[in-house]
């Protein structure tokens, strides 16, 4: 029986395999009609990785920077293939690769199915590869620019003191020192910085394509006066007082620290620390005083540099306080056929500004008034406005701060 449907089977071959492809075509055209292929245009650039690199090998050159790609995929297939960047991935292999140069295809890949590759921009790339060499070096410094005038290099330190070079072997024999380098011009203390590493060849031209480890190193080079010299602050000397009224504000000198010399070492070193100017006369100054005074000097020092002498500015400003004052308040914009009822008369004022200027107030230097204009007949609360004629005079406040102002019609 069996023989029999086995026989059967075997006669009806053909036809079932037909049935079954018509069938799978059918199955296929449903699914493309019900999510057919489109082919667009990647949105993004993609960066081009490398894969397989030995390690005793290293690239030279570079690479593109960005791969643009065409796929051609179901249209559900897009928005996933495009909602991160790392859906798809392009890349060169290079494994099993020697020295030497190579033309090599770039690849696409992603764990999204299923798509086709229509286009790759650029669809490969040249590169060449060599051996790759490591040498530790010691850091050579190199110091630029000289100290400020008076002061010298001392004691250097370096941390660390030697770095491990890598690159391409051909760049690497080209190297004969790695430089860090520290700029101290005009210092006048020490100078501390993180000094960026380079390699450099035999004529002092700067190496690039070369990896340094360290990238920086820490650098440290002193600063000390020079024997003879030492910075010291400058100190005014004044005498007498400013006219009466008048107080001094401030004091200011420039330079605020000059730098002495003497061949006799142990003059400078007994010095306390500053220098003073000769005297300054402020008797019945009313403004400021603007100068120029030489330095009090012990016999045997000068000053390093062209100025022999210092600016100084003395700030003069009148002596300011505060006074209390009775005032009448006045009327004004009060229209024909009205009058007005104030309560209070008058009113206390504090004022403020240089005593001198207070002090010679007369009756018409400060007003005081409100303003009446517009108003109906009723009580109003007004504030009243001041009129002070010396603009150095500033009012503080008004006692009280608003003014009644009864409006009534004239009988």
């Amino acid at each position: 029986m069996w023989k029999a449907v086995l026989l059967r089977v075997w006669s009806n071959l053909g036809s079932l395999l037909l049935a079954f492809a018509i069938a799978f075509a059918v199955w296929i055209s449903a699914v493309v009609a019900a999510d057919p292929n489109e082919e667009r245009d990647f949105p993004t650039p993609l960066n081009l990785q490398v894969h397989g690199l030995d390690s005793g090998l290293v690239l030279i050159g570079t690479l593109p920077d960005q791969v643009l790609l065409r796929l051609s995929a179901p249209t559900s297939l897009w928005d996933r293939l495009t909602s991160r960047v790392d859906t798809v991935e392009v890349f060169i292999d290079l494994a099993g690769l020697s020295s030497g140069e190579h033309t090599v295809a770039v690849q696409v890949e992603s764990e999204l199915r299923p798509f086709r590759v229509v286009q790759v921009t650029p669809s490969e790339v040249s590169i060449q590869l060599e051996p790759l060499a490591v040498q530790e070096l010691e850091i050579t410094t190199q110091i630029e620019g000289t100290p400020a005038l008076g002061f010298e290099l001392d004691t250097l330190s370096l941390d660390p003191e030697t770095a491990t070079l890598s690159g391409p072997a051909s760049l690497m024999a080209q190297v004969a020192r790695v430089v860090a380098t520290l700029d101290v011009g005009d210092a006048r203390e020490t100078v501390s910085a993180n000094a960026t590493l380079q390699a450099e060849d035999e004529a002092g031209a700067v190496l690039s394509g070369l990896t340094i480890e360290p990238a920086q190193v820490q650098l440290e080079q002193a600063i000390v006066q020079a024997g003879g010299y030492r910075d010291v602050a400058v100190k005014v000397e004044t005498v007498g007082l400013p006219a009466g009224g008048f107080r001094v504000i401030s004091i200011s000198v420039n330079p605020p620290v000059v730098t002495l010399f003497s061949t006799e070492t142990e003059i400078v070193a007994g010095l306390p620390g500053y220098v003073s100017t000769v005297p300054l006369d402020l008797s019945f100054a009313e403004e400021d005083i603007v100068t120029r005074l030489s330095l009090n000097l012990p016999q045997g020092v000068i000053v390093v540099g062209e100025q022999q002498n210092v600016e100084v500015i003395i700030g003069i400003a009148p002596i300011e306080t505060s006074i209390l004052l009775n005032v009448q308040v006045e009327v004004i914009g009060l229209g024909s056929g009205f009058e007005t009822e104030l309560s209070p008369l008058t009113v206390s004022v504090i004022l403020s500004g240089p005593l001198s200027t207070l002090q010679s107030l007369v009756g018409d230097d400060i007003r005081l008034f409100v303003d009446v204009t517009g108003l109906q007949p009723g009580t109003h609360l007004i504030e009243p406005q001041a009129e002070i004629v010396p603009l150095d005079v500033r009012l503080l406040s008004v006692i009280p701060g608003s003014i009644e102002v009864v409006i009534t019609r004239s009988p």
